[in-house]
């Protein structure tokens, strides 16, 4: 269940052309401490324009709240081949 603070919050979602889809973004710092927006998924650059969307539009793209999912062993998807970036 999820608490009503994530409930209730607004996440940035755009485009990702690298992706070509639409994915979760984080704001990072260049070196001259401008501030760029990201993709969660490939780190590639975000020019698209922002949408901002609650919790169960965030999980209709893919994402998950609450604690990672138990590891299988090994195999895509399981998270031991070290490939999986959700």
């Amino acid at each position: 269940m999820r608490g009503p603070e994530v409930q209730s919050a607004r996440f940035p979602t755009a485009h990702c052309s690298m992706c070509d889809k639409v994915v979760l973004t984080y704001i990072a710092l260049n070196e001259a401490g401008t501030e760029l927006r990201r993709c969660v998924d490939c780190d590639g650059a975000i020019s698209e324009r922002l949408e901002w969307i609650g919790a169960d539009e965030v999980e209709e793209l893919g994402y998950r709240f609450g604690a990672p999912a138990e590891k299988r062993s090994g195999g895509c998807g399981g998270g031991g081949c070290g490939s999986c970036s959700r």
